[in-house]
């Protein structure tokens, strides 16, 4: 960062009025410090060698002060950030990233202080703060499974809203301060939504304030959505129209014609109810993928709660742990795709 971006420490016809009328941090204020820093209206008291330990551009600002501008005897750094901001980024420093939260209220002080840590280069307290963010938007499928099922309730629905942040924030974010990693699970939660829903964006109930992807992002997301929804229509085409069951079929060599096409029937009707979507509609998950190539295995298993039949769907355990192998292969390969689907160079991934 350029020293000349402060010039407002020198020559500013309002920083003794603005010195004159800020107020002193209530927290954030050291009796012992040797330097204040003024953001907006507030000014904290810190210690001159904590912060040029952590950031070598705050270590560069300071050695350039006019030590003619002094408030409280000490001279003053003035930085063009929101006093808020600059409060979680040092409270950061001193005190570590406990106070930290990655939910969707947590959301507006991790993203403030990510452009911070980003902006003043304090990598290891980014470094951490990206680790912790990346179990909501890994880069490998193991993770993202475990991800959503933290928010899919037991009663299987799914209200990823509830308490993580919007993918569009993630977005938005992962431009503003260069990590690619977050952007493929993130426009593939996106894509999740109906193409209105994404070019419209959202309001956010924490801050009020209508956020909405850039108009390149936007046209990424959607040429990612079709992708994916042509993957998956290949993926009902080759692996579950017209599906032979298993040369191992437990059912194979039933005499009844009937019971031994109930596998063969099973995968029939597993298709039919993929098209409809009628599970997606019903646990809040349409226009996914991965939900629903995993709901396609999980339909084998699961016990008809609408009658006391046996389901429909139910396949043999040879036909099951086949068709089960080649769900776990999709899964892989849809993921592996995602990067390029969303023109992202993200490597390691997957």
């Amino acid at each position: 960062m350029n020293v000349a971006d402060f010039s407002t420490n020198r020559h500013s016809s309002n920083m003794h009025m603005t010195m004159h009328m800020a107020s002193k941090h209530t927290d954030l204020y050291f009796n012992d410090g040797n330097i204040i820093l003024l953001a907006g209206m507030s000014y904290f008291l810190v210690h001159q060698g904590l912060l040029a330990r952590h950031s070598e551009v705050l270590d560069e600002l300071m050695r350039s002060l006019d030590k003619n501008l002094t408030l409280e005897d000490r001279p003053v750094l003035t930085l063009p950030d929101p006093s808020t901001d600059v409060t979680h980024f040092l409270k950061a420093m001193y005190d570590g990233i406990s106070f930290v939260t990655y939910d969707s209220e947590g959301f507006p002080t991790l993203s403030g202080l990510l452009r911070m840590l980003t902006k003043y280069k304090v990598h290891h307290l980014r470094t951490d703060i990206l680790r912790g963010l990346s179990n909501y938007w890994p880069t490998t499928l193991t993770q993202w499974d475990t991800r959503e099922a933290s928010v899919t309730g037991q009663d299987g629905t799914y209200t990823p809203r509830d308490s993580l942040p919007h993918p569009i924030e993630i977005i938005n974010l992962a431009r503003e301060i260069d990590h690619l990693p977050l952007l493929p699970s993130a426009m593939y939660d996106l894509t999740r939504s109906t193409p209105s829903e994404a070019a419209i964006g959202f309001v956010s109930p924490f801050t009020g304030i209508n956020v909405r992807l850039e108009y390149a992002d936007l046209l990424t997301v959607l040429k990612g959505r079709e992708q994916a929804s042509r993957f998956f229509s290949t993926f009902i085409v080759n692996n579950l129209e017209g599906r032979q069951p298993s040369r191992w079929c437990l059912r194979r060599k039933d005499g009844h014609p009937v019971n031994k096409r109930t596998c063969q029937i099973a995968f029939e009707a597993i298709t039919f109810e993929l098209l409809r979507d009628i599970n997606g509609i019903i646990s809040n998950r349409t226009s996914d993928p991965l939900y629903a190539m995993t709901e396609a295995e999980q339909m084998q298993i699961r016990d008809d709660l609408l009658s006391s039949e046996v389901s429909p769907m139910k396949t043999c355990e040879h036909c099951r742990v086949e068709f089960g192998a080649v769900v776990d292969a999709a899964k892989e390969d849809f993921w592996k795709k995602l990067p390029k689907w969303f023109d992202i160079d993200v490597s390691p991934w997957g």
